[in-house]
């Protein structure tokens, strides 16, 4: 997750400074009439621009030494066994976020509804594609499977506006540093000048740390009529992460395999509390409502827990 994810975010800090109106995200615009859509030329120059002129940057300046360093003869990598696999929902939640982001960009420069998320899931699958490759010629190696899901995730955006079950579910992600060891060891050899030499929190997945979510908008699932008696802002999320094992140094070695852990909580739906109208504002709320805001939370396995504001674990009773 941390390459993609960092390289995303530098590159929208230089290019989607420049979207200030877009036409707003809904669902039922595919049968609306393509002529309404026209490309401005402009705003196509300025965001073409940008991306190219950004990744160009980004990879002379920041990633060819600090990621990369010496180069190595090119290879792939089983990696199914790094972090029992939450890493490829990592991967999956960065191609969410900057799927909605690009697909921001595209609606701003005239696109379609279908064009923009369609070149949003394009765009993305190019960029993970193109940092595994790169990955292959170090020593990470390429993960094919880390590829999958981050493009998987770069067409988030075009499933939400065109299949009807997606609008009732949003994906979130939590992090908070409840433990330290992942820190303890130097991020396991992660990190390096660039990001403050001790590790990069995004690659932190270890003790509950990193946890991702899948919120149910169950106001929107009620019937019509009983819409009115059910708290609009309310919803149920179901969330998973693993334990601390891998650091446990009182097991056997070969049981330090961390197991997933999973999550019951009450979670906000941010849409149906502040309501945007603006096209700004509802990008704005749109981008944070794929982040899991503390709540209480319970922990259904492997060892039932109550957290009364996850992820804050500084308060918990386990069973």
């Amino acid at each position: 997750m941390n390459k993609s994810f960092i390289v995303l975010l530098l590159i929208f800090s230089f290019s989607y400074s420049e979207i200030n109106s877009a036409p707003p995200a809904v669902a039922d615009t595919a049968t609306q009439d393509s002529t309404e859509y026209r490309i401005k030329p402009v705003r196509l120059a300025i965001i073409g621009g940008s991306i190219v002129g950004s990744y160009t940057a980004i990879y002379l300046i920041y990633l060819k030494e600090g990621w990369w360093g010496e180069a190595t003869p090119f290879r792939f990598k089983n990696d199914f066994e790094y972090a029992s696999n939450l890493d490829k929902f990592g991967h999956f939640y960065t191609g969410v976020i900057f799927s909605e982001l690009f697909t921001m960009s595209y609606d701003w420069v005239g696109m379609s509804p279908f064009a923009s998320t369609l070149w949003a899931g394009i765009t993305l699958g190019i960029t993970q594609i193109l940092i595994e490759f790169k990955d292959g010629f170090s020593p990470y190696g390429y993960s094919v499977w880390d590829a999958v899901a981050g493009t998987l995730g770069g067409f988030y955006a075009m499933g939400k506006r065109f299949i009807p079950a997606m609008q009732y579910i949003d994906y979130k992600f939590a992090y908070w540093r409840n433990n330290k060891e992942y820190w303890k060891i130097g991020g396991e050899n992660k990190g390096g000048s660039l990001t403050g030499g001790e590790g990069v929190w995004v690659d932190d997945y270890y003790g509950g740390n990193q946890t991702h979510w899948l919120s149910f908008k169950v106001s929107k699932m009620l019937p019509a009529g009983a819409r009115d008696y059910y708290p609009r802002w309310l919803a149920f999320a179901l969330g998973w992460g693993i334990d601390d094992r891998r650091f446990n140094n009182k097991l056997p070695e070969k049981e330090r395999i961390s197991r997933y852990e999973f999550y019951f909580s009450p979670d906000y739906d941010l849409e149906a509390i502040f309501r945007p109208q603006k096209t700004w504002s509802k990008n704005l709320v749109t981008i944070f409502n794929h982040v899991k805001f503390p709540a209480p939370a319970v922990r259904i396995y492997p060892k039932a827990g109550f957290f009364p504001l996850h992820p804050w674990y500084g308060f918990s009773v386990v069973f």
